[in-house]
């Protein structure tokens, strides 16, 4: 099993513990045509629904390629929910993060980036993210 789909899974469990319903799309991005994201994620009582991309990175910076966001962006349009990037710096021993796609820097490549700092002074944590607590500051 890849270390992308264990840690799909990790967040997943942590949602799934937390109340939300949640789904996973095996081979989202790959073997299909479709716009799938990694996850897809709703609460019926914090009326939160999201489509989440995970990413994970042992570096400092995470890129992303372009048309991962895209299909992000396309199946939360159809679906009606939130985008969402899930971000993990392992390599820097982090919590998941959590972005809009918007917040992404564009490479002139047309692919995106965001580096720990900027995760860290524009994302959410956890408890943030899922409705039960005012964001921490992330970065001092």
């Amino acid at each position: 099993m890849s270390r992308g789909i264990q840690d799909e899974r990790s967040l997943a469990r942590l949602l799934w513990e937390r109340g939300f319903a949640v789904m996973r799309a095996p081979a989202s991005g790959a073997a299909t045509k479709m716009a799938r994201p990694d996850l897809v994620v709703g609460s019926r009582d914090r009326g939160l629904q999201f489509a989440i991309e995970v990413k994970t990175t042992r570096r400092d910076v995470l890129y992303i390629q372009g048309p991962s966001i895209a299909q992000l962006l396309e199946f939360s349009q159809r679906f009606g929910c939130q985008p969402i990037v899930a971000l993990k710096f392992k390599g820097q021993k982090q919590p998941w993060l959590f972005i809009h796609p918007y917040q992404l820097l564009t490479t002139p490549g047309l692919n995106y980036k965001i580096s720990l700092k900027d995760a860290l002074l524009k994302g959410m944590d956890f408890k943030t993210f899922i409705g039960e607590g005012e964001q921490t500051r992330l970065l001092a």
